[in-house]
């Protein structure tokens, strides 16, 4: 075994030895507690950065270990350019919140535990991501739920937060039971747990099982993105999340669900068999796009109004993988990243702003544009990237998306709606930003 595929389980170890001393250390502070996650979760960001001269050589990066054999069951992480996109992005934001969570007063009782769920929750998308093994894959996408329902129960704000945590742990959870229908489907037809060796024989299976298990992942893994109808977990779980776990939920965890199409349906099946989808996929897209932007435009509470953005970028992102085109896909995963880096700054600064104003009503705020510049100007940046300006990100994100929706043989009209219904961005994130900043 080569010395970097050593390395590949430490982006899984490390936080895990990181739990261990914070459930340990118990009467650790909060600044104590906030130093042990954030230095296990930068090494978790620094393994990944040092193989990428190895990935560069070769196409993936793999580490094996026997598990459960009689099962064919094993431990086996790969890394490659797919999984490093969604990887890089979850542990880069989990550590820009760690870091914000101290200038927090969440966490400042029972600092250990607050910290370590924090770092299982980045565990479980970080295994998520790396798993090739299906029975592995699974636990950490659980483990995902897990933390992060404990931390929206424990640590959320006012009484709500229990029947919020259900709703959200309930619903989000019928959709993994959904994508675990099809994985041990494959399992039981397969005999085996490994993920690569699936790709070759899924087209053994029947036609009419492989459209079953198309539909069961898209939904499943639809839940998670918070596409609409499917959405309806999100914008409580987000408002009742102390704020640094709402920018966790909003800017990674959301991308978990991209990050399953693009690993199941759209890696074992072929395009003949997901052509039939593509069109439902689009349409699927722009209702969440448009219906996203609606209620951010009528709602007064800010975080919400930043909760239901997401579900309408979403629907961009869904839009571009349904193109099934090179372009569409690519500005769809691009639009993950770029969605990640805006979502996190603006959650950060409606986090200042409710700390400062002690307010949450937009109609009871204004005027802090030259109160607090900074702050001005970060909010400005966010805005003017959420609603795709050039030169910021979001712009060649979008650019690709349309450009694919253009390319996929689909009606045009559907495209030309999509780009229209953008503008409802542009609206709501300048009332959003007009109203209180001047």
């Amino acid at each position: 075994m080569e010395y970097y595929e050593m390395l590949l389980p430490g982006i899984t170890v490390v936080p895990i030895i990181g739990v261990v001393v914070l459930l340990i250390w118990r009467k650790a502070n909060k600044k104590q507690a906030a130093i042990i996650g954030i230095l296990s979760e930068s090494v978790a960001l620094v393994i990944p950065l040092v193989l990428l001269s190895v990935l560069r050589r070769n196409e993936s990066i793999v580490f094996s270990l026997p598990w459960i054999p009689n099962m064919g069951v094993s431990f086996r992480l790969s890394l490659n350019w797919l999984s490093l996109t969604f990887l890089m992005t979850e542990v880069i934001v989990t550590l820009v919140a760690m870091v914000y969570s101290l200038g927090e007063k969440t966490g400042e009782k029972h600092s250990n535990y607050y910290y370590a769920l924090l770092l299982l929750f980045s565990l479980g998308m970080s295994g998520t991501t790396l798993s090739d093994d299906v029975f592995l894959f699974y636990i950490f996408w659980e483990l995902m739920l897990v933390a992060s329902v404990l931390l929206i129960l424990v640590w959320g704000h006012g009484e709500i937060r229990f029947k919020v945590a259900l709703k959200y742990f309930i619903f989000t959870h019928l959709g993994s039971l959904m994508v675990l229908v099809c994985l041990i489907t494959m399992y039981v037809n397969f005999g085996t747990a490994n993920m690569t060796e699936w790709m070759a024989q899924v087209s053994s299976l029947p036609v009419n099982m492989q459209v079953f298990m198309i539909i069961f992942f898209l939904i499943g893994f639809s839940v998670k993105m918070a596409i609409f109808p499917l959405h309806i977990w999100l914008p409580d779980a987000h408002t009742v999340a102390p704020m640094p776990v709402t920018i966790i939920l909003a800017a990674a965890m959301l991308s978990m669900g991209t990050y399953g199409i693009l690993r199941f349906p759209f890696t074992f099946f072929t395009l003949e068999r997901l052509q039939p989808f593509a069109i439902w996929m689009m349409l699927a897209g722009l209702v969440s796009e448009v219906y996203g932007a609606l209620m951010a435009l009528a709602e007064k509470d800010i975080k919400r109004i930043i909760a239901f953005s997401s579900v309408s970028q979403m629907g961009y992102i869904l839009f571009g993988l349904g193109t099934l085109t090179m372009r569409g896909m690519q500005g769809a995963i691009m639009h993950v990243v770029y969605h990640a880096i805006i979502k996190g700054l603006l959650f950060m600064v409606v986090g200042i702003l409710i700390a400062i104003t002690n307010e949450r009503d937009i109609q009871k705020i204004s005027g802090l544009g030259f109160k607090f510049p900074a702050l001005c100007i970060s909010a400005a940046i966010g805005v003017l990237g959420i609603s795709g300006m050039p030169p910021l990100g979001i712009f060649n994100s979008e650019w690709m998306i349309f450009a694919g929706g253009f390319d996929s043989g689909v009606s045009i009209a559907l495209t030309v709606m999509t780009l229209i219904g953008s503008l409802l961005t542009v609206i709501y994130a300048l009332r959003f930003f007009g109203s209180i900043f001047f």
